[in-house]
């Protein structure tokens, strides 16, 4: 399982910064619905392994997204 260390940040809110899988982040950026995220969904198949996103730099509807994979498998202890 893939892992992404990544870091939201938006102007007047608390910055975020988890270690999820791709889905996760994903669901996060759905959940929290800001402006111009469905465009960013739309290309999620094609994230790099690491990156960073700012959606409308400079105007009230600025918020960016950092990320890089994690690597490493989990292991499962039966």
């Amino acid at each position: 399982m893939t892992f992404y260390a990544w870091t939201i940040s938006v102007p007047g809110r608390q910055v975020m910064k988890e270690v999820t899988t791709l889905p996760e982040l994903l669901d996060v950026l759905r959940v929290l619905a800001l402006p111009g995220v469905e465009l960013f969904l739309q290309v999620d198949d094609i994230l790099p392994d690491q990156g960073r996103y700012t959606n409308d730099e400079g105007t009230m509807d600025e918020w960016s997204l950092k990320w890089t994979k994690v690597d490493g498998e989990t292991e499962v202890i039966e």
